[in-house]
């Protein structure tokens, strides 16, 4: 009769959770192949399930909460999606340690009613540890065969449907968002990394090479809200006459994934050269430090600094930023009494530093800056949260004003590069259309007059524009 329990239990726990298959976890619009879908479901659910049952000895526990969390994780898949539009990755996973450690980053977007089922949920849990939990060794017989056969599954599926590139909505569709999970994950272990490059001699072009990454920074024209007419942003606008480049820049993110853009930036490499590394570069960045921007940047004599000034153990930036070629890494420390934009160092105050830093290092430099000022959440209704941005979207132009008006007084060569990450995603609040993209900018000082080039580019594109002004080959 155990093994009957046991099988009972399973299926039940498979039925169960084929309804959230067909939740919105990757957006409404899915073309679904049924037959890989539901296989590819059945080892999960029975892997999960065996697992649940090895370690509790309980049918009942291994059912039931084989089942919530399966539908904890698509809940919390189409969460994601109707704020970023994009579901659950691998990558998120790998990362879940370093974002419980900053809540504030996605508090705001779990629902009331969310935040009151995982409590439940958690205060249950201790209850039925000790009431459900056994010794039953007949049972964790059964689980272990069972998660055997669920490896031979995922060995067999693996064969059967070989995934040679990444295309998540091709893929929810025939392995649902779990299954699609997995499958990246083994590609993306599998994937071989680069080969390195060999740099080129080259000399300096420029006394000082400035990049900055601003944060969620976006064209107000986006929103289809009338405030948002109203905002100005004169710095940016007259950066754009005085251009040498500007244009749109064609990021893949929205509302977040910073580290895509600012890799593609950094290293120059497209998302289809990346493969599976793409949904978080940083994770494999550190094997790619020969196209790494400051790596060749100072091979041409370049004296190369990195500043953020917020901690460095997001993306593994204080680590990873050392090993590509940056000389100093600046966390901006001595700012954290300093005046803050509500939640973070406002853009104004980190220009100051900026510029004290231009002040005191030695040519050439380069340097590179990652604003925080305008990252969510923007506190109050959609309506306040856009007040909110639109402010802070006026400080980053301050900012740009302030680094143009140094720049302009010195009688040194320069560059200035100056982009939005990603747009912002701000609830209840409607855009005028879905792109993704994110303005850019690049003045050449002393400014001459000349037409700018126009060009819509990648992240990866812009880093080799910002190589080609930076460097002379020989």
């Amino acid at each position: 009769m155990v093994i009957f329990e046991f099988l009972v239990g399973g299926l039940i726990a498979f039925i169960v959770t084929l309804p959230a298959l067909f939740l919105p976890v990757a957006g409404k619009k899915q073309n679904y192949q049924l037959f890989p879908l539901f296989c590819f479901h059945l080892i999960n659910i029975s892997a999960l399930y065996a697992l649940l049952i090895f370690m509790f000895g309980s049918v009942s526990l291994g059912c039931a909460v084989s089942v919530i969390l399966f539908y904890i994780f698509s809940v919390i898949s189409c969460i994601k999606y109707d704020i970023l539009q994009e579901p659950i990755y691998f990558s998120d996973i790998i990362s879940l340690g370093t974002l419980v450690k900053n809540p504030k980053f996605f508090i705001f977007s779990i629902p009331f009613i969310g935040w009151l089922v995982l409590i439940v949920i958690a205060l249950c849990i201790p209850t039925s540890l000790w009431y459900c939990f056994s010794i039953n060794v007949d049972l964790r017989i059964y689980a272990l065969v069972l998660i055997c056969f669920s490896y031979l599954g995922y060995k067999t599926f693996f064969i059967r449907y070989r995934i040679t590139e990444p295309d998540w909505q091709r893929d929810v569709g025939r392995f649902g968002v779990l299954g699609m999970l997995i499958a990246y994950w083994k590609c993306w272990k599998e994937q071989a990394p680069p080969v390195p490059l060999s740099v080129k001699d080259g000399k300096a072009k420029a006394d000082i090479v400035l990049v900055v990454q601003c944060e969620s920074f976006a064209s107000p024209s986006i929103f289809c809200d009338p405030k948002a007419r109203n905002i100005a942003l004169p710095f940016f606008k007259r950066a754009e006459h005085q251009a040498v480049a500007r244009g749109s820049l064609l990021v893949s993110g929205f509302g977040a994934y910073t580290m895509r853009t600012e890799y593609g930036v950094l290293f120059g490499r497209t998302e289809a050269e990346l493969g599976f590394c793409c949904y978080d570069p940083f994770l494999t960045a550190q094997r790619d430090q020969t196209y790494a921007l400051p790596y060749q940047l100072k091979a041409a004599g370049y004296h190369t600094v990195f500043m953020h000034p917020h901690s460095l153990e997001f993306y593994g930036r204080g680590q990873l930023m050392p090993e590509i070629g940056f000389d100093v890494v600046d966390d901006c420390a001595a700012l954290q009494s300093a005046p803050r934009a509500e939640t973070y160092i406002s853009d104004t105050t980190l220009a100051d530093e900026i510029i004290e830093r231009l002040e005191t290092a030695r040519s050439p430099l380069f340097l590179y800056a990652v604003t925080m000022e305008n990252h969510a959440p923007w506190p109050g209704t959609p309506s306040e949260a856009l007040g909110h941005y639109l402010r802070h979207l006026q400080n980053s132009d301050a900012m740009l004003g302030q680094l143009m008006k140094w720049l302009e007084g010195q009688d040194k060569s320069a560059l200035l590069v100056f982009f939005g990450d990603h747009r912002p995603s701000i609830r209840g609040i409607a855009y005028q259309n879905k792109k993704r993209s994110t303005p850019y900018v690049a003045v050449s000082f002393p400014i001459k007059s000349k037409e700018p080039i126009v060009s819509d580019l990648t992240p990866a594109e812009l880093h080799h524009l910002i190589r080609d002004f930076s460097v002379e080959f020989v």
